[in-house]
């Protein structure tokens, strides 16, 4: 059984949070794939539920369930009585946030998070309008074409899927569950000019101002669920950010190498620097056959090679798709027009020819680690 990858986040975080997977006097959550296996066959969700899994029950028969299609990460609640899709209320917009409220299961004084024509209308046109104001700025849209996902060290894990921007700021700016704004002018408010360009995997934020384009946009850190937003400045711009997050991804397995990169920013006295510094003095020493072989293996991970945007051959381009995914010319062409086209899938090792294929031909890549 596949489970969904915003699961497997989620419960990484969980068990660094919690040592019982009773919570809450009686929310029992299920932490590896032979518990969800085993709610799964006894309650027969093959038949009633195919598509959900179970994630965790009460001590009175409801059960939170999500979807097995990684791009509905809501949590809905039923009951091992009534297996139906139609009885699903919804208990959060994510796992995540459902753990920071502390599990409840129940959807009392909460809107659903189904959006109204009208407000979906509404949704539509303001993420529109935050994607050409981001399109002005290519420091910041080739942040997120390189990215890297860093677990562990409080560094960014989470990225947003480009042309979906404005749902990445769900939970800082707005709340869907609750239909209302965040943004406010006091102090310890999420601001107006603030984006979310990343977030690791306690939902802590990484954001930059709009109202610092001229010094290409200085990268802060706040720490979620304080009561105010207090921002760290971690980085002076988006493109030195970006290099220390590369040059730290290359040294992941290396500690003492880890260790003398960051000891320059530890010591500025820097509140998020020192958290990522006191994370990695807790890593277990590793021999250097050991980190060989922690690197070799991350060579095979699964990486997507997506094409953002076409570039000056068209045609070029459309014979690629064509060939690639056998499609007749005008279904290539079809394909071309879509804002994120995945071009690659398969083992990290193996995609620097595919990506420079692509960019030899003027075309804009994103690459995603799995």
């Amino acid at each position: 059984m596949k489970l969904p990858n915003h699961w497997q986040s989620f419960i990484k975080i969980f068990q660094k949070k919690f040592n019982s997977e009773i919570v809450s006097d009686s929310i029992r959550v299920f932490q590896d794939e032979e518990a969800i296996k085993e709610r799964f066959t006894t309650h027969q969700f093959e038949t009633y539920l195919p598509y959900y899994i179970p994630v965790a029950d009460d001590s009175g028969g409801q059960v939170a369930v999500i979807s097995r299609n990684d791009e509905d990460k809501k949590v809905y609640l039923t009951s091992y009585g009534t297996l139906e899709e139609k009885y699903f209320k919804i208990l959060d917009r994510d796992l995540l946030h459902w753990m920071q409220r502390k599990f409840p299961f129940d959807n009392e004084d909460k809107q659903e998070n189904e959006l109204t024509a009208e407000q979906q209308a509404s949704f539509e046109s303001e993420n529109k309008r935050l994607l050409e104001q981001v399109g002005q700025f290519p420091s910041l849209l080739n942040f997120w074409n390189q990215t890297y996902s860093i677990e562990n060290f409080c560094l960014p894990e989470n990225f947003p899927v480009v042309d979906q921007l404005l749902a990445f700021q769900d939970g800082y700016a707005f709340n869907t569950v609750a239909s209302k704004s965040l943004i406010g002018e006091k102090e310890g408010d999420f601001k107006e000019s603030w984006l979310v360009i990343a977030s690791n995997y306690f939902a802590d934020p990484f954001f930059i101002d709009f109202n610092d384009s001229e010094e290409n946009f200085p990268v802060y850190f706040a720490f979620h669920g304080a009561g105010k937003w207090k921002p760290i400045k971690v980085a002076n711009s988006i493109d030195t950010f970006q290099n220390v997050l590369r040059t730290i991804f290359e040294l992941r397995y290396d500690k003492n190498g880890l260790l003398s990169l960051l000891t320059e920013f530890s010591i500025s006295g820097n509140e998020f620097w020192d958290e990522v510094y006191q994370n990695v003095l807790e890593m277990p020493e590793m021999a250097e056959d050991e980190q060989n072989e922690m690197i070799s293996e991350s060579d095979w991970q699964e990486a997507e090679v997506y094409i953002t945007d076409i570039g000056p051959n068209k045609m070029k381009i459309v014979s690629l798709l064509k060939a690639k995914y056998r499609l007749s010319g005008a279904e290539a062409l079809q394909m071309s027009k879509e804002a994120r086209i995945l071009y690659h899938k398969g083992p990290k090792k193996w995609i620097h020819s595919c990506v420079q294929e692509l960019e030899n031909l003027g075309a804009q890549v994103a690459i995603v680690i799995r």
